[in-house]
């Protein structure tokens, strides 16, 4: 069993008030689109990102780790951060790129870090959602649901209230 059939199952069993969950993880990033049949929730789709990084808690990781901080503190000032800074989400060399030059003029770091978990939520919505709307309500999973910021800026993208995505609850 892979895991976006296991994730799909045990949703399906012990979540099935659940209509999305978003799942980004240090290697890759998913959607899982789920129905209603009345009774109980049934899987119905799926998508994932490509085998680039960008995206994924590793790249986070790694960028945080630039910056001389772990990805939970990198969350957490990201969120001192009114107006992040546009940063590339579709490929980590262009988003790497478009921090060191952030940095070199002198752009704090807390609108650079929120310029990144902004990217990655937009680039979700358009290279892994591809137009589609979440049912409610989302999930966010993965060890980048950890990430405070990242759970601010998908309800930002998506314009969900708190209540719409539920974060390490389950």
């Amino acid at each position: 069993m892979n895991e976006v059939v296991g994730l799909a199952a045990a949703i399906s069993a012990y979540h099935p008030e659940l209509g999305s969950v978003i799942e980004m993880g240090g290697q890759d990033s998913k959607l899982l689109l789920f129905r209603t049949d009345g009774r109980k929730s049934v899987f119905d789709d799926f998508s994932m990102n490509s085998i680039c990084a960008a995206g994924t808690g590793s790249f986070l990781d790694q960028q945080a780790a630039r910056l001389g901080m772990d990805a939970e503190a990198l969350g957490r000032l990201a969120l001192k951060c009114a107006n992040p800074p546009r940063v590339a989400g579709r490929c980590s060399v262009f988003a790497k790129s478009d921090m060191i030059h952030l940095q070199q003029i002198a752009t704090p770091d807390r609108e650079i870090v929120a310029g990144l978990c902004q990217a990655m939520a937009e680039s979700f919505r358009s290279d892994i959602m591809k137009g589609r709307i979440p049912d409610l309500p989302v999930a966010f999973q993965g060890g980048v649901s950890r990430n405070q910021a990242m759970a601010h800026f998908l309800r930002k993208v998506f314009q969900l209230e708190e209540e719409q995505l539920l974060v390490n609850e389950l």
